[in-house]
């Protein structure tokens, strides 16, 4: 199913496989990747109950042993249609024999898009509907267009940032807490290139910023303001011409994790009957 928003200045596109957002036109200018699969197939795929891999692809959940496909299974299942209007729409998932046998919780989990005057506002929607606490991940995984030349952009944070990320080991599928690179020192700017993602991700896991601005030379771009977001992946395909910019809470695991689900770095934690909104917005710059 698909569903197009619109108002006077936007418009938007919406599938209910994983609830994505698949295009996001303000003033007749596209602000997403086209999923070209030639790099990546996906434009904004949502991250639910989990963000990245585990150490050695399992989990402990209450004792017991689970495996969790990367990224969660919110992403890869058919969301239910709630509410559609002419510039908002709602979707839902719920558990499924399918998702307990990795996931062994009763949750309610919600996606709504609603159109602004120059963008669109993304709230995720997480309730417990088991009898017992409910550790998760969340995020967004959005990817914005990048024309030209990539060294024409940057990254411009809200607020003066010391960051060193830490690196994604491509074997094991873990960061490395030990192993970081420094990113950002008393600065708030980035100037992108393609080699800084030959590694996978730029996970600032301690930003103090909640607000983000890809920009080129002309200062056009956009605006992705994460309030209720803890952390921030920074991702493109290699030498594509995106950048994924991703409030999240959680991460893939780091090498000194335990194993335990509930005490990965980043976990959200909601007691029974509990609910818990994230929202995230991005808005056209110049």
């Amino acid at each position: 199913m698909e569903v197009l928003l619109k108002n006077e200045n936007c418009s938007a596109k919406v599938i209910s496989k994983g609830a994505e957002l698949k295009s996001l036109t303000v003033r007749g200018r596209e602000l997403m990747w086209r999923a070209d699969p030639a790099f990546w197939g996906k434009t904004s795929p949502l991250l639910f109950p989990m963000i990245g891999t585990l150490k050695d692809g399992k989990t402990l959940i209450n004792g017991s042993e689970y495996k969790i496909t990367k990224h969660g299974f919110a992403r890869d299942l058919e969301l239910t249609p709630e509410t559609v209007t002419g510039t908002s729409t709602m979707f839902s998932l719920q558990q499924s024999d399918y998702t307990k046998a990795m996931y062994p919780f009763d949750f309610k989990f919600t996606v709504q898009y609603t159109l602004k005057t120059d963008g669109i506002t993304v709230t995720y929607r997480v309730k417990n509907n088991s009898e017992e606490k409910m550790p998760f991940c969340i995020g967004a995984h959005p990817a914005f267009a990048c024309d030209g030349e990539f060294s024409d952009y940057r990254l411009e944070f809200q607020k003066i940032e010391n960051a060193a990320v830490p690196n994604y080991n491509l074997d094991t599928g873990l960061h490395e807490e030990d192993n970081r690179r420094e990113i950002l020192k008393e600065d708030n700017i980035v100037h992108l290139n393609h080699e800084m993602f030959y590694t996978d991700v730029c996970y600032f896991d301690k930003p103090r910023s909640r607000s983000v601005m890809l920009l080129d030379k002309d200062n056009k771009g956009v605006r992705v303001d994460f309030p209720d977001f803890t952390s921030l992946g920074v991702w493109q395909a290699k030498d594509a011409p995106f950048l994924c910019i991703e409030p999240w809470c959680g991460s893939a695991d780091f090498d000194d994790c335990t194993g335990v689900f509930a005490e990965k770095r980043g976990i959200v934690i909601l007691n029974s009957g509990e609910e818990k909104a994230f929202t995230y917005s991005i808005t056209a710059i110049g």
